[in-house]
């Protein structure tokens, strides 16, 4: 959509044989297609209702701190000020992008200044090599003050607009360079997109705050996706298992009129929680729960020979299609650490406690437990603090909550 519109808007050639042409007969001007003015918006695909986006924040809740701001301007400031303080924020607004770009609706953002968020992002948000490059997204009215762009003497947005399917590579003005490393690639240059009030208020705002708060008119933006092979997300389901699955790379979801950010696992409801002596019980502690129906694969590795413990190499994976951070990409398996996390998640039926699993590996005969040795007891508490390890993660990529 991006080259077929560009190629067609403002082309004066074809206007100025319209013009001829309609001096000498209607039927001949009939035969030709109307010229765009200005480029069609790339905002063509589905716009998802806010059912769609309560079902999938409701679906993913137990993972979730969700705030729902109607203020657009709060919603902007607070956008802009975690992307001013180096955060990711993962922008899920309107119908998506039609095109291979992400413009501004389906975007993971960021602060253009650091370059190390280059680094970070491709490492830890996208999964790739770490020297892939970004493009800016910027004001279209500051375009031409930051890159070189052959524009018209009269300096209108509609001619400063050169790039609004980031579909122009520019290069960046020397004394700019340095303030924008993240967005400026090795040789100078810069894929750009030029944002108007016009065409994209919403993201046109967002830009315009961040540039009230550095002096800088532009954001960092790349597509949002975070697995390798997947597409720009599309639906709110798509954004949410997107946004889990950054593993908290991404501080930020903002999708609609909702601030989203990654729930800690809630240690204090899974431990349970006693008064200063211990004896009354402040809060009970709460038992972990499967997401879903979920099928467990076990295989082994082992030398030819004698098979003995020591060189049997065990895997244990687990498919859970209800689970948010589920993905279809290698048949959805999710690999396991050992066979003790296949454990836990099998007794996590939602009604054994902490201290009910513990009891399964620490069970000790009451008559000889004050006895246990110093030995013993560090191995226990070792055991404890890793089965509640196990149990953080497995809450972590959404396989169980409490």
């Amino acid at each position: 959509v991006g080259c077929c519109a560009y190629g067609l808007f403002g082309n004066e050639v074809l206007d100025e044989a319209r013009r001829e042409e309609r001096a000498t007969t209607e039927k001949n001007d009939a035969l030709h297609p109307p010229i765009w003015k200005s480029p069609i918006p790339p905002y063509l695909g589905p716009d998802p209702s806010e059912i769609a986006m309560k079902a999938a924040i409701e679906a993913a809740s137990p993972w979730l701190e969700v705030d729902t701001v109607r203020d657009e301007n709060l919603r902007i400031k607070m956008a802009a000020d975690e992307i001013e303080l180096g955060g990711v924020v993962a922008w899920y607004q309107g119908r998506s992008e039609l095109g291979p770009r992400a413009l501004g609706h389906r975007s993971i953002l960021a602060d253009p200044r650091k370059k190390g968020l280059v680094r970070f992002i491709n490492e830890h948000v996208k999964k790739r090599e770490s020297f892939r490059p970004f493009a800016p997204s910027v004001l279209v009215e500051h375009a031409s003050e930051w890159f070189d762009l052959t524009v018209d003497a009269d300096g209108s947005k509609e001619k400063l607009n050169v790039s609004p399917y980031m579909s122009l590579t520019a290069m960046v003005r020397k004394d700019k360079r340095s303030r924008i490393p993240a967005v400026t690639h090795v040789d100078g240059s810069s894929r750009l997109q030029t944002v108007t009030a016009e065409a994209e208020p919403l993201y046109h705002k967002l830009i315009t705050k961040f540039y009230e708060l550095t002096g800088v008119p532009m954001v960092l933006n790349t597509s949002f996706n975070t697995l390798p092979g997947e597409p720009i997300v599309e639906s709110p389901k798509d954004a949410i298992r997107s946004f889990l699955c950054s593993m908290g790379s991404i501080e930020m979801l903002v999708m609609g009129d909702y601030i989203i950010k990654r729930k800690k696992a809630p240690l204090r409801s899974l431990l349970g929680e006693t008064d200063k002596r211990g004896k009354e019980l402040l809060l009970e502690p709460s038992c972990p729960k499967r997401t879903g129906p979920c099928k467990f694969e076990t295989t082994f590795e082992a030398d030819d020979g004698e098979m003995d413990e020591d060189s049997i190499v065990t895997h244990t994976r687990v498919r859970m299609p209800l689970r948010p951070m589920h993905n279809e990409i290698g048949g959805g398996w999710y690999e396991l650490l050992d066979e003790l996390e296949g454990e836990l998640l099998s007794v996590a039926d939602g009604t054994n406690s902490l201290n009910d699993i513990l009891a399964q590996y620490t069970a000790t005969d009451e008559s000889k437990a004050s006895a246990m040795s110093k030995e013993r007891q560090e191995e226990t508490q070792l055991l404890v603090q890793n089965i509640v390890h196990r149990l953080v993660r497995l809450y972590e990529n959404t396989l169980i909550s409490w």
